[in-house]
């Protein structure tokens, strides 16, 4: 346990000395990822489908907020739609307004959960997401993860109407715009997520707030296990059980994730926990303290051991030293 909390503290150390450097090697590695996984699920545009166009928006991304990968996904996401079908593009535009305007009044600072919520709705394992989210920030946040989640799921939406987009009749236009609308008005799984996702964060948030010992602990178990529930329940009676397995394995996953982030950000020692007590002239106040558990620093002593200089006396000192006469030392 030691060699772990000397780790933590070194890393924290590393970032706190590097975080500029940090952050935007972090945005840019990210931004490759969101890029890469746009274009391979809709890579309808040719012209954005190349890395270099990945890398140089990866890029950009690396040397400005967060809040800028949001804009420029949906911007490549609209691109792409575009080049697929006018339709799908105007719905998703409007979807992506609705969105940014929610994001930008409420939670403009949560673009990390916004971005990893759709990338890990592609990998399928976004349950981590809720939990994090009620462990780490406001109930407000949930809009990130609620912008997170409708986006994977009109972009997943168009994939699987994709036949109602490609026809070239024109008499077509009016059923593009209703199988566009449709992949919100009929997606039962995306309200079943939408609200075990508000569920849990909200449950996560107000047992992780309470002034009780391992209050980030319960709440992550808690919050997992309302999670896997909701999730089940509904998966059951939307007759979706094939989704259930990846439901238990992003849940197990969000278990790991949640011990990650309380080792590393909540982790108190309450075995020296103190309660104090003092007053004004208009309140009492009753104070419990806990005490994080670290490392103390080691002062390192450096001994440093010389030799003892060899002196060297002449005949001449030493006969004047012992008054005598210099022959006789001969």
């Amino acid at each position: 346990m030691t060699g772990l909390l000397e780790v933590r503290e070194k890393l924290r150390f590393f970032y706190g000395k590097y975080e500029i450097y940090v952050a935007a090697a972090i945005r840019f590695f990210l931004g490759i990822v969101v890029f890469s996984v746009i274009n391979s699920q809709i890579g309808y545009m040719e012209q954005l489908d190349q890395p270099a166009v990945v890398l140089l928006a990866s890029l950009v991304c690396a040397f400005l907020p967060i809040n800028a990968m949001v804009v420029l996904a949906c911007g490549m996401v609209l691109l792409h739609l575009y080049a697929l079908a006018l339709e799908a593009c105007a719905i998703g535009l409007c979807v992506f307004l609705l969105l940014l305007f929610m994001y930008g009044k409420f939670a403009p600072k949560n673009g990390y959960v916004a971005i990893l919520t759709a990338l890990l709705c592609f990998f399928r394992v976004p349950q981590v997401m809720p939990v994090a989210t009620g462990m780490l920030k406001g109930p407000s946040a949930y809009l990130s993860v609620l912008c997170g989640a409708v986006s994977y799921y009109y972009i997943t939406g168009v994939q699987q109407n994709l036949v109602n987009f490609t026809s070239t009749e024109e008499t077509e236009g009016f059923a593009k715009f209703t199988a566009a609308l449709r992949i919100f008005t009929g997606n039962k799984e995306m309200y079943l997520v939408l609200a075990a996702f508000f569920i849990t964060s909200l449950v996560v948030y107000a047992i992780r707030r309470q002034s009780i010992d391992y209050a980030w602990r319960i709440a992550m178990f808690v919050g997992n296990a309302v999670e896997l529930v909701v999730l089940l329940v509904g998966y059951l009676l939307l007759d979706l059980m094939d989704k259930a397995v990846w439901a238990a394995v992003g849940i197990f996953i969000s278990v790991v994730v949640s011990l990650v982030l309380e080792f590393f950000l909540y982790n108190l020692d309450y075995s020296r926990v103190e309660r104090v007590q003092f007053e004004d002239d208009e309140y009492y106040y009753f104070v419990k303290a806990v005490p994080k558990v670290f490392v103390a620093k080691k002062d390192k002593k450096v001994k440093r051991i010389t030799p003892k200089k060899r002196t060297t006396v002449g005949r001449r000192e030493l006969a004047r030293e012992l008054d005598i006469d210099q022959d006789l030392l001969e």
